[in-house]
């Protein structure tokens, strides 16, 4: 495999295709980081709260016993919404390094806009609501941006923050983030937040960018079922994740699939042999529905809910 980059505004490459590993435990998020690197990929990504940087730290170690160089492979993690305050950012990014094996981060995301309640409980929900902080965002930016200083990432970026936070952190921030990471996908195409993003000259992410196929019970969005998605895929002789990929780098995205299968692997980057007709991008741009995956509806009554805005 070999993938395309896309330019940071630091100058640094980041691979066109990544692993995303959202909801991989255990020994098979170790054992699909392996196929990853053994497929080609050269670029993982992980977070605090997925609780497998560990076994991507194992996997990473095995390749580079085996001759991998650590330049050669771009690694992403998040800080999660406990880690808010300014005290606790570099100490959860140091765990996270720990924890990967690494001495530095590629690049190093905050998770959320919005701040949970402090301390080691990721996930401090009761009844359906999140317990929050009130740190604001700039405040843990401030901190992150000291990271690079430090030398313990190459680059910051954001996740989850719409146009207006972007602006915020564009406006009062000394560092400008190089990413932002949203859930992007034919249902939810995010056009207002690329064209923002290409013109300050940051890279937008797409995690979800299948529309999270496992989960259709939960979320109802057949994303790769969609007739004009299917029509598309059958004219280039693909499958529709794959015209589905190809849209999205083809608009200048990066894109995270998930997988635990080595075939799908493959497959999801096997999307540079073919190209989509300005009439077939225009075409999955207009399914647009705004419709997302994940809400985090916990936090929905907190200032800094982000999803109030269109993408």
């Amino acid at each position: 495999m070999t993938c395309p980059a896309v330019k940071l505004s630091t100058g640094a490459s980041m691979p066109q295709v990544g692993l995303g590993t959202w909801q991989s435990k255990d020994n098979e998020c170790y054992e699909a980081v392996k196929a990853a690197l053994d497929a080609g990929y050269r670029h993982i990504d992980t977070a605090e709260l997925y609780q497998n940087e560990k076994e991507i730290g194992r996997a990473l170690k095995e390749k580079m016993g085996a001759g991998m160089a650590r330049e050669d492979v771009f690694v992403v993690s998040k800080l999660w919404n406990t880690r808010h305050h300014p005290d606790d950012v570099m100490p959860a990014c140091q765990k996270s390094l720990d924890d990967l094996g690494l001495d530095y981060l590629d690049l190093y995301l905050m998770h959320h806009p919005f701040p949970w309640a402090r301390g080691d409980n990721l996930l401090p929900i009761t009844d359906g609501k999140a317990e929050h902080s009130d740190v604001p965002f700039m405040d843990t930016w401030k901190a992150m941006e000291n990271l690079v200083d430090a030398g313990l990432v190459k680059a910051i970026g954001v996740s989850n923050f719409n146009i207006s936070q972007m602006e915020e952190v564009l406006t009062n921030g000394r560092i400008k983030p190089v990413v932002n990471q949203v859930e992007s996908h034919p249902y939810v195409t995010c056009n207002r937040m690329l064209e923002f993003c290409t013109e300050k000259g940051i890279v937008m992410t797409a995690y979800c960018p299948l529309g999270a196929p496992g989960d259709i019970a939960d979320h109802g969005l057949a994303v790769l079922e969609d007739p004009e998605i299917k029509k598309i895929a059958e004219k280039h002789g693909k499958s529709a994740a794959q015209v589905c990929l190809r849209w999205q780098v083809q608009r200048g995205v990066v894109v995270i699939p998930k997988s635990l299968r080595a075939t799908r692997m493959v497959e999801n980057s096997q999307i540079f042999d073919f190209k989509l007709t300005a009439a077939e991008v225009e075409t999955i741009n207009n399914l647009n529905q705004d419709k997302r995956v994940y809400k985090w509806e916990w936090s929905k009554d907190h200032p800094q809910w982000p999803f109030n805005e269109k993408f």
